[in-house]
C-alpha cells in the first residue's frame, strides 16, 4: 500500500527541482525506441515447432521419445485403407476434425536408457524421405546425447523410414559404438534371393528401391547385427514381440521396469482414428495385408486388455497413450496427459 500522507509531505528543494528537469531532459534527447516498436506488427507466430523431444520413464528405465519429423500422404487412399469406403472415411476424420484430403502420420523413435545400455528403437528416415523428415539426429543431439553414446539400435523393421537415419550423407554408420539387433525374419526376407512382394500395392519401382535400399542399409552394418527372434530379450526388460504382416518379421517390443510396462507398437497400427477405429484397414506398404490386420488386432486387444501403455511409432507425437476396447471389435486410441516432469 502507498502512504499517501508521506508523499504529500515532501518538500523538494530548488535543487531537486532542477535534477528532476535535467533527468527529464537527458530521457528526452535520448533515442528511444519505445513508439516505434510498439506500433511495428508483432512477428507472426509461424514456423517450425521447436524441441522435439519428450522425456519420461518406464519404471526405473528413463525414456524418449525422439521425433524424426512427419509425412503427409494425398491423396489418402488407396495407399491408406483402400477397404474403406470413401464417405465412412471421410466421416470418421470430419469427427475428429481431421483433414479429409490428406493424411499426417508423426516419425517417433524411442530411446531407453537401462540396465547400462543406451538403446535406440529405430533411427527415422535420414535423408530418403525428403526434408520433412530426418530431424532424429539433431534433435537427439539437442536433448544432450551424441550418436557415440549409443550403445543397442533395435530395427522393428526394414523400412527407410526406420533404417534411414542409420548412415551419414558418406554411407557411414552414425553410431559408432552401437549393437544392433533386427528379426531374423526380416533380415532373411530382405537378403533373401527372392523377396515376395506380389502383395505389395505400391508401384514397382517403388518396390524395387525399397528393396535396394534395405539391402545397403543392412550390408553396412551386417559385422554388428545380431538376428533376434520373438520372446527373447535384447537386454534385461526389452523382450521382443512377433507382430508380423506389415513386414514378414515386423517386431515390437515390451519394455518393463518394476511394475510399469510400455509396448512399442512400431509400425502395427499406423493412424490413431482410422486403424483403431477399424484394425482390418490396411496399408498399401503392407508385404502381408491380411496377416497385418490380424496382429493389429491381437497387439490392440493385449494394450487394451492388460492396460498397457502404448507408443506408436506414426501416432501424433509423442505417441504414448492407452487403447480402449469398443463395441463391435473397435479400438479407441486414449492419448497420454503431456507430462512437463520426466518422470
Amino acid at each position: 500500500m502507498f502512504d499517501t500522507k508521506r508523499i504529500e509531505n515532501v518538500k523538494l528543494t530548488r535543487r531537486d527541482a532542477f535534477r528532476i528537469a535535467g533527468a527529464a531532459g537527458m530521457m528526452a534527447a535520448l533515442p528511444w525506441s519505445g513508439g516505434a516498436a510498439a506500433a511495428a506488427a508483432p512477428p507472426a507466430p509461424q514456423g517450425v515447432q521447436g524441441g522435439g523431444y519428450y522425456r519420461f520413464a518406464v519404471g526405473d528405465a528413463e525414456a524418449m521419445v525422439i521425433s524424426d519429423g512427419g509425412l503427409s500422404f494425398t491423396p489418402i487412399q488407396p495407399t491408406w485403407a483402400p477397404e474403406a469406403a470413401k464417405e465412412e472415411l471421410e466421416g470418421m476424420l470430419k469427427s475428429a476434425f481431421l483433414p479429409t484430403d490428406r493424411m499426417n502420420l508423426d516419425v517417433n523413435t524411442l530411446m531407453l536408457k537401462t540396465g547400462g545400455e543406451l538403446i535406440l528403437v529405430d533411427s527415422g528416415a535420414g535423408g530418403l524421405f525428403g526434408p520433412t523428415v530426418g530431424k532424429m539426429r539433431e534433435r537427439m543431439e539437442a536433448a544432450g546425447v551424441r550418436p557415440e553414446q549409443v550403445t543397442v539400435i533395435v530395427l522393428t523393421h526394414a523400412h527407410g523410414d526406420h533404417f534411414g537415419g542409420l548412415l551419414d550423407g558418406a554411407g557411414k554408420p552414425v553410431f559408432s559404438n552401437a549393437r544392433y539387433f533386427a528379426s531374423k525374419t526380416e533380415i532373411d526376407f530382405w537378403t533373401g534371393p527372392d523377396p515376395d512382394f506380389s502383395k505389395l500395392r505400391i508401384p514397382k519401382d517403388r518396390a524395387e528401391m525399397f528393396l535396394a535400399n534395405a539391402r545397403k542399409y543392412i550390408a553396412a552394418i551386417k559385422d554388428r547385427l545380431t538376428p533376434v527372434l520373438p520372446g527373447k530379450k535384447i537386454v534385461e526388460g526389452v523382450e521382443v514381440i512377433d507382430a508380423p504382416g506389415h513386414t514378414p518379421g515386423h517386431i515390437a517390443l515390451l519394455v518393463t521396469s518394476g511394475k510399469e510396462a510400455l509396448l512399442n507398437a512400431a509400425d502395427t497400427v499406423h493412424h490413431h482414428i482410422l486403424m483403431f477405429g477399424h484394425p482390418e484397414w490396411t496399408s498399401a506398404f503392407d508385404v502381408d495385408p491380411p496377416l497385418g490386420a490380424k496382429t493389429r488386432r491381437r497387439i490392440l486387444d493385449m494394450a487394451a486388455t492388460e492396460k498397457l501403455r502404448l507408443l506408436g511409432y506414426h501416432l501424433p507425437f509423442p505417441g504414448i497413450g492407452h487403447v480402449r476396447a469398443e463395441k463391435g471389435g473397435a479400438f479407441e486410441w486414449v492419448p497420454e496427459p503431456w507430462n512437463w516432469a520426466a518422470g
